[in-house]
C-alpha cells in the first residue's frame, strides 16, 4: 500500500515520517510533496492509496488538490490535516468525502485511527472487487464451457453473455496457445493473451487446460475483421515465443463456436507432427481420415520376432505414415508409441538406462507423453534400434548356444540367485558344458560375463538415473548395497557415488 504526505513545512513531513510505524499498516512506499501542485503531479505516476494533505499551501491548497486527485483516481483516500478549523474547510472535506479532518498539532493516536481507517476501507472494497471479478470469473468459464459443447442450453447461453458482455451476433473463432514441458506458463499469462485478443475491437473468453497445457480462446470479432485473425497469431507469438499457436475455423454463429473449439484443437495438434512450424489454421485436410490402423501393433509383434535389421526400416516407414496424417491426436501416437516400446524394452531389456528417462517399465508412459513431437520419438528410437544392430552384429560370431545364454543373462542379471545351472536348464545343456563353450568363444566363464554385465549396467545407471545406489544395486542383481559399492570399487578404484559424481 502506499501513502502520499502533503504539507509545506519540512518539519512537520518529516516528524510524521519517523512518528508512525507505517509497516503496523501495511504501508510500504511513502512519497512526500511540499504543495498541492507538486503532489498532484507526484500522484500521477504515484497513484498513492491514501493521501494525507495539509490544507493550506502555496500555488496549490488541499482541497484544490484533493478535488483534482479524486477526479482521476477515486480509489484513494484523503485524511486532511489543518491548523485552522474552518466551517468551509469541513463542509469540503464532506463533500470530497475524506476520511477525516485532524487538527495541529497533530494527535498522533488521531491520526493512526484515520490511517486504520482508510486501510480498512481500501481493504474492503479491494475485497469487494475480487468477490465480482472471481463472479465475473465464473460465469465466463461457464459460457466459454458452454459454446465449446456440443449440446447447450440456448437460454443459458445467451443469460451469461448478458451478464458478461459477450456478444452474440459476431464473427467467432478459437484459438489455441500450446505451451511446452519445459516453458510452462506463467501467472498472469491467461490475462495477457486475453489483452492481446482484445486489441483489436474484439472480445475474448479463455480458460486452461492444465493437462494439455494449453491456453484455450473464444475471440469475438466484428463482421468484416476477420482478417485480423492471422495478424492476432503473430502477436500472440511474438509474447509467446515458445508457443505453438493453433485456429479453429471462422464462424458467424455463436451455435458452431464447438466446432471452431474442436478445429483449433486439431489446428495446434499439427505442432507434434510439424514442430518447427509455430502458427497453425485448419485446412481442407481436416475431412479426411485420422485414425491409426488396428493393425499396427499385431505387424509389429511379428517383425520384433523376426531379425533385428527389420526393425529400423520398419520403424521408418511407421514414421512415414503417421507423418501423413496430422490431424491424428497425438495421444493416440503416444498410446501406439507405449505399447510398442513396451514389447521392444520386454525383448531387449538391457535397452533400460539407454535412455536416461526410462530405466524402468513404469517409466515408458510418462517419458513418452512428455513428448513435445514425434521428432524426439523417431530419435529415441533411432538410438535404441542402433544399440540392437551393434549388438547384433557382436552376437553374429557367437553359436547359438552362447548367444542364448548371453540373452538369458540380459533378461534375468537383476535376480539375485541367478546361476549358471539356472542358465543351463533353461537351454537344456549341463552346466560344466555351457561353461566350457562359453569360455572357447567368449574368453571368460559364465559368471565372470554375469558379472561384468552387472557391472556395466550399473555404471549405466550411475551415469543416467536419479536413483539410490542401493536401488541401483537391487535392480542389478547385488545382494546388498554394501557388497555392491565392495564389487564397484575392486573394478573401478572409486565408489559408486564417486562414479557418479565424476
Amino acid at each position: 500500500m502506499k501513502i502520499l504526505i502533503v504539507d509545506d513545512e519540512d518539519y512537520t513531513r518529516e516528524g510524521l515520517m519517523e512518528s508512525i510505524d507505517w509497516d503496523a499498516f501495511g504501508i510500504d512506499e511513502v512519497m512526500q510533496a511540499s504543495n498541492g501542485q507538486e503532489a498532484l503531479k507526484t500522484a500521477r505516476w504515484f497513484h498513492p492509496d491514501i493521501v494525507l494533505t495539509d490544507i493550506r499551501m502555496p500555488k496549490m491548497d488541499g482541497i484544490a488538490f484533493a478535488r483534482e486527485l479524486l477526479e482521476s483516481n477515486k480509489e484513494s483516500r484523503v485524511i486532511f490535516i489543518s491548523g485552522y478549523m474552518e466551517i468551509e474547510y469541513l463542509k469540503s472535506a464532506i463533500q470530497l468525502s475524506v476520511v477525516d479532518y485532524i487538527e495541529k498539532p497533530i494527535d498522533l493516536a488521531a491520526l493512526r485511527k484515520a490511517l486504520a481507517k482508510a486501510v480498512s476501507e481500501i481493504k474492503e472494497k479491494q475485497w469487494n472487487q475480487r468477490a465480482v471479478e472471481n463472479q465475473r470469473d465464473i460465469q465466463q468459464q461457464t459460457l466459454m464451457s458452454l459454446l465449446c459443447s456440443k449440446e447447450s442450453d440456448v437460454r443459458t447461453i445467451e443469460k451469461l453473455a448478458r451478464e458478461t458482455g459477450f456478444p452474440l451476433n459476431t464473427v467467432y473463432v478459437c484459438i489455441f496457445v500450446q505451451h511446452s514441458a519445459k516453458q510452462p506458463p506463467r501467472e498472469g499469462d491467461m490475462g495477457k493473451i486475453l489483452r492481446i485478443l482484445q486489441s483489436r475491437q474484439g472480445k475474448a473468453l479463455g480458460r486452461y487446460d492444465r493437462d494439455k497445457r494449453q491456453f484455450q480462446t473464444v475471440l469475438s470479432l466484428p463482421k468484416g475483421k476477420q482478417y485480423q485473425v492471422m495478424p492476432i497469431c503473430s502477436e500472440l507469438l511474438e509474447a509467446f515465443p515458445e508457443t505453438w499457436i493453433g485456429a479453429g475455423m471462422e464462424t458467424d454463429s455463436y451455435r458452431n463456436i464447438c466446432k471452431s473449439c474442436r478445429t483449433a484443437a486439431a489446428a495446434v495438434n499439427c505442432a507434434f507432427y510439424q514442430h518447427e512450424q509455430r502458427i497453425f489454421r485448419i485446412s481442407e485436410e481436416i475431412q479426411r481420415k485420422s485414425t491409426i490402423e488396428p493393425g499396427i501393433y499385431g505387424e509389429f509383434l511379428q517383425v520384433l520376432s523376426g531379425s533385428p535389421s527389420r526393425l529400423k526400416k520398419w520403424f521408418q516407414e511407421l514414421f512415414e505414415e503417421l507423418r501423413k496424417n496430422i490431424y491424428c491426436p497425438k495421444e493416440h501416437v503416444c498410446t501406439l508409441m507405449i505399447s510398442l516400446l513396451a514389447a521392444l524394452y520386454g525383448k531387449y531389456p538391457e535397452l533400460y538406462g539407454r535412455d536416461a528417462g526410462i530405466t524402468t517399465e513404469e517409466q515408458i508412459q510418462p517419458r513418452i507423453a512428455n513428448m513435445a513431437s514425434m521428432r524426439e520419438m523417431e530419435q529415441l528410437l533411432d538410438e535404441l534400434l542402433s544399440w540392437i544392430q551393434v549388438r547384433d552384429e557382436e552376437k553374429e560370431g557367437f553359436s547359438r548356444i552362447v548367444q542364448g545364454a548371453i540373452d538369458y543373462v540380459a533378461q534375468h542379471y537383476g535376480e539375485k540367485d541367478l546361476s549358471v545351472a539356472q542358465i543351463a536348464e533353461c537351454l537344456h545343456f549341463s552346466p560344466a558344458y555351457l561353461n566350457v563353450l562359453f569360455k572357447q568363444e567368449m574368453k571368460m566363464t559364465i559368471k565372470q560375463y554375469l558379472n561384468a554385465y552387472r557391472l556395466e549396467r550399473a555404471k549405466l545407471l550411475l551415469e543416467k538415473d536419479f536413483g539410490k545406489v542401493t536401488e541401483i544395486a537391487e535392480k542389478c542383481g547385488y545382494a546388498n548395497a554394501n557388497y555392491f559399492a565392495k564389487v564397484f570399487r575392486e573394478a573401478t578404484g572409486m565408489t559408486p557415488a564417486e562414479y557418479r559424481k565424476r
